[in-house]
């Protein structure tokens, strides 16, 4: 039997031409829904604002990583999979080919990870830290301003 969990990363930034390093905040917004009302797994960001930083040398914004914790209570926890449903990202209306690595490994769309075992036990509750890194490509700058967005859909199932 499974618990599931589906989790969305909403990516918004914004490019502008400037010399040297431009830091923008990059907002992330997680949506967690649930089949039931239950606390059987929870995932939690490490943090609720994550920043890109664009490097004009390199004409791009340098790697992305946002980590997490995923966590649950039940002592009958055996192991749990996480599956990367969506990747979408655009900047001006134009597809923006973003690469998804999983704990540093290549991760694309419809890719589950082998069933994973939590890292750690503490006063009953079971957890394991990951990170989802994005790899942005090259993204020349242009004399106007440019809106980038994306997408990160991830969905996580919980062994019973």
């Amino acid at each position: 039997m499974y618990s599931s969990l589906l989790f969305y990363i909403l990516i918004f930034f914004t490019a502008s031409v400037s010399a040297g390093t431009v830091t923008k905040s990059v907002n992330i917004n997680v949506d967690i829904v649930k089949n039931s009302n239950s606390a059987e797994l929870s995932i939690e960001a490490d943090k609720k604002i994550f920043t890109a930083l664009y490097d004009t040398k390199n004409q791009g914004f340098n790697d992305l990583d946002m980590g997490f914790t995923i966590s649950s209570p039940m002592a009958n926890t055996e192991d749990y999979e996480i599956e990367l449903m969506g990747s979408d990202h655009q900047c001006d209306g134009a597809p923006l080919a973003v690469s998804t690595l999983f704990d540093d490994t290549p991760f694309v769309v419809d890719d589950v990870t082998p069933a994973m075992s939590f890292q750690t036990t503490n006063n009953g509750l079971r957890t394991s830290q990951h990170k989802f890194t994005l790899v942005y490509p090259t993204l020349a700058q242009t004399d106007s301003e440019q809106v980038c967005n994306g997408t990160l859909s991830v969905y996580a199932r919980l062994k019973i």
